[in-house]
């Protein structure tokens, strides 16, 4: 029986839009965090009054991650996969759970990516036939 590597088992169990869909989220994160949130050239524009549609994205980005919020949606969308086991809403967990990750959302986002990976890795019981 041969053996399979962790990247095909998940390619298998997840499939490749998934994993590609949570590589653009958590690069998408990361440039709104490193790019534009922790840009040291980007203060110095804002501070200065600039009218740049970086310093507007700069200001009104923090609201997504003030409180935890994209954290605590990712935990919510995977609990809420795990209970009605479905593959949308489990998908929904690991995006916005990779998202959490690179936005100061940590805690609660690695459990809402985690329920979602768990909702869509395990398969219900199959029936048991004792005819």
């Amino acid at each position: 029986m041969p053996t399979s590597s962790l990247a095909a088992d998940l390619r298998q169990g997840l499939g490749v839009p998934l994993l590609i869909a949570l590589l653009v989220a958590a690069a998408a994160s990361a440039g709104l965090r490193y790019g534009l949130m922790e840009s040291d050239l980007l203060h110095g524009l804002c501070a200065s009054g600039a009218d740049d549609w970086r310093c507007l994205v700069r200001r009104i980005a923090p609201q997504l991650f003030m409180q935890e919020r994209v954290g605590l949606f990712a935990l919510a969308v995977g609990v809420l996969a795990l209970l009605l086991r479905h593959a949308f809403v489990a998908r929904l967990a690991v995006v916005a759970g990779a998202a959490g990750l690179v936005l100061y959302s940590a805690d609660f986002a690695a459990v809402g990516l985690l329920a979602g990976l768990l909702a869509l890795l395990t398969r219900p019981p199959a029936s048991v036939n004792t005819a």
